[in-house]
């Protein structure tokens, strides 16, 4: 009888695990599609997401300035350049990524975003596109016109939270 008691506690353990993550996900596709702000601070870190922000486009900007030939002519005011332009676009991401941010992002694209409206359908198929990296993290990869974009969770009590989203190298070529 212990065994079984034990066995049955182990799967309603492991079910409440995948539950939440599941859950969890299906919240910040909730805040997305419905643009609720408060469902987007409960469901993303944005500290973190913030600063994993900040040091893609500060690597990715360094590269391409360390390899233009104009500026690399102009020394020590090239350096200088490169310095004030970081804190540019470290400023310009403390200002806009955070809830109100995405929420006017969202309500100036003007139309609703190119996904399911959420629903129980949407939450249980929600499994299907997570891949576990441990215990604690998961990633979903979003699919764009022509990218995958992975979003990273992480578990941080019993939430689990957006961390980080990895953007492709290429992504920003437009802006």
């Amino acid at each position: 009888m212990k065994k079984i008691s034990f066995l049955i506690l182990l799967l309603f353990s492991a079910f409440i695990y995948v539950f939440s993550a599941m859950h969890s996900f299906h919240q910040v596709h909730k805040s997305i599609y419905y643009n609720n702000k408060q469902i987007s601070k409960n469901y993303i870190e944005w500290e973190q997401v913030r600063n994993n922000f900040k040091d893609f486009m500060n690597a990715s900007f360094l590269d391409k300035m360390s390899n233009d030939k104009e500026l690399g002519d102009l020394e020590e005011i090239g350096i200088l350049v490169t310095g004030l332009a970081s804190k540019f676009i470290e400023y310009a991401i403390d200002t806009y990524i955070n809830s109100d941010g995405l929420s006017v992002l969202l309500k100036n694209s003007g139309e609703k975003p190119d996904m399911p409206e959420p629903s129980f359908t949407t939450l249980i198929g929600g499994i299907s596109i997570m891949k576990f990296d441990s215990l604690n993290t998961f990633y979903v990869n979003i699919e764009t016109n022509e990218n995958n974009i992975p979003v990273h969770f992480k578990r941080i009590g019993a939430k689990w939270k957006v961390v980080e989203i990895s953007f492709p190298e290429d992504f920003f070529k437009n802006l």
